[in-house]
């Protein structure tokens, strides 16, 4: 059975966040780089049975709510990213219009479907973002 966890990223205990680090982000990404110090913001674990499949979660930046995700990949294509979003949404983001950030095209799909606007960034070629269009 699939099971969505939402909690404040700082309530995340070390071996859960060794197994995301490991095992659930793009190396070299912000994430993995930040993931065993980074405390602000929350996290949707997505779990089927006591394996954790993906995971969605939110920081402020800027002026926005960001919104991201990452899945196994034997497990992407079946809703899990936009399941956890949806927790991300129903549990700590639904009252700010559902506007969120995302940092790849993919997330445009995953953030709408689960009920936000996205705005997409890109990278801006100094290492920096910048709103896309």
């Amino acid at each position: 059975m699939i099971a969505c966890t939402v909690l404040p990223l700082a309530d995340l205990d070390a071996s859960m966040r060794r197994l995301i680090r490991d095992e659930l982000t793009k190396p070299g990404s912000d994430f993995h780089k930040a993931i065993d110090t980074k405390t602000d913001g929350h996290i949707a674990v997505v779990f089927d049975g006591d394996q954790v499949v993906g995971w969605a979660r939110t920081e402020r930046w800027q002026s926005y709510d960001t919104l991201e995700a990452f899945v196994r990949p034997e497990r992407r294509l079946q809703g899990v990213a936009v399941f956890g979003a949806a927790g991300i949404y129903s549990s700590v983001l639904h009252e700010n219009g559902g506007v969120v950030a995302v940092f790849h095209p993919h997330m445009l799909l995953v953030a709408r479907r689960a009920g936000f606007w996205p705005v997409l960034f890109e990278r801006d070629g100094a290492g920096g973002w910048r709103r896309a269009g």
